[in-house]
């Protein structure tokens, strides 16, 4: 075996048929540091016939002003079950990361921990990578913690997945809590649609996560890192999709649902008027002027509704990213005022139909906070993505592996001096 460094392209060929991938892991993502200000770097262990064996891509990130770190963002890509490849290729990594004055790596490896029933608790009996991560221990990576939530410096440790290489397009459907079922259909009679955004055209979308970010208290990522990631991703791999209602068309719709239950009306009063007592065309009746009445009631939000925001009424927005067999439902936002329409569900209903039209492996509706009970900030939105099919998953967390012990504890005395000054 031999430690090298490697081309951008050589490492993104390993990269697409590794274990441990993720669109985080990808040079186009990592590519993206520089726009900090960061310089990257591609290294990996090669056999005699410089066939790669293991991968890492990392950005060199400032510490404390006047020192670095190595971030290789969800993990180094290395078969950690191979003790004899992942001790050669840790040593090489302390040794290349300290000659390039940075004294430590982070990685948070897109590896699953221990196994989760659909409610996030663990299953009796189930497997578990406890002895993968005291291996990593052994050879010097120092894990960071099970934390749950959303830590500011971390990613997330808890994710909602949905494996999609055994489910037919029907199965994915009839997988859907029931209630999750009729919300779709009836979004969908009630006119919503979706469509694509391009780069240049996130407006709507942006005013979206303006809005939902000020309303849930998040910070958004903003317009500039949406198109650079896009740009950098393709059109094909990062996608924005809204829900709206065209109100042109539901006028149409209304107009011609109407007429047909006129149509309708007209035959059961023609046979109410020979047979008065008929239960059975009484009960029609009243369905059929409920069934109006409803028409005219969306009619008249519709109107009330094309008033206030126009003739295309966007409802809700999502940003989503595909890399190499998986599709990753990255942020969204939604107008409360317009929630009834349920325009989440149906992009989330197409998004997942399209990983599989694709032929993906996996639909990732990626972080949760890893609290799967009423107490859990996001309990509400853990529901929604499990009541589409989708089953928790537990990360193994953060390592940080010292490369540059003396840098290390440079870093850990002036990171003590600011804590006592903050006090």
């Amino acid at each position: 075996m031999k430690f090298k460094e490697l081309t951008i392209q050589e490492y993104e060929n390993f990269a697409t048929q590794c274990v441990g991938r993720f669109y985080l892991n990808s040079s186009k993502m990592i590519e993206l540091k520089k726009n900090n200000g960061w310089e990257t770097y591609y290294v990996g262990v090669v056999d005699d016939e410089d066939h790669v064996l293991a991968a890492a891509g990392f950005s060199k990130v400032p510490v404390m002003r006047f020192y670095h770190y190595a971030y290789a963002q969800r993990g180094i890509l290395c078969d950690f079950n191979d003790h004899a490849l992942t001790t050669f290729f840790t040593e090489e990594l302390k040794k290349y990361i300290a000659s390039h004055d940075m004294a430590y790596m982070r990685m948070d490896p897109y590896v699953e921990y221990q196994q989760l029933d659909e409610d996030g608790q663990v299953v009796k009996d189930g497997w578990n990578n406890q002895a993968m991560i005291d291996f990593l221990a052994s050879i010097g990576y120092e894990h960071q913690g099970f934390f749950k939530g959303w830590p500011e410096d971390r990613q997330v440790r808890y994710m909602v997945v949905m494996d999609l290489d055994d489910l037919s397009e029907e199965d994915i459907v009839a997988n859907y809590e029931p209630n999750t079922r009729r919300t779709i259909v009836r979004a969908k009679k009630m006119g919503v649609k979706t469509k694509e955004l391009d780069l240049n055209h996130l407006e709507p979308f942006m005013e979206l996560m303006d809005y939902t970010a000020k309303k849930r208290n998040f910070t958004d990522m903003g317009l500039e890192a949406y198109q650079n990631q896009m740009r950098a991703l393709g059109s094909d791999h990062a996608k924005v999709i809204v829900s709206y209602l065209d109100t042109a068309e539901v006028h149409e719709k209304n107009t011609k649902d109407l007429a047909d239950i006129q149509k309708e009306q007209e035959k059961t009063n023609a046979i109410l008027a020979k047979n008065p007592n008929s239960k059975k065309m009484n009960r029609r009746k009243k369905e059929e002027l409920e069934r109006i009445a409803q028409i005219e009631r969306w009619e008249k939000t519709t109107n009330e509704l094309e008033a206030k925001y126009g003739k295309e009424i966007i409802l809700s927005g999502a940003y989503f990213v595909i890399y190499d067999g998986e599709m990753d439902y990255i942020s969204s936002g939604s107008y409360d005022e317009l929630r009834k329409y349920s325009g989440p569900y149906v992009i989330q209903d197409q998004a997942i139909l399209t990983a599989k039209r694709l032929g993906l492996h996996r639909y990732n509706f990626t972080g949760t906070s890893g609290i799967f009970n009423e107490d859990g900030p996001d309990y509400g939105v853990f529901l929604f993505k499990k009541h589409l099919g989708g089953r928790p998953i537990e990360l193994m967390g953060d390592f940080d592996l010292v490369c540059d012990p003396k840098m290390m504890k440079k870093i850990h005395r002036m990171q003590s001096v600011t804590h006592i000054l903050r006090k």
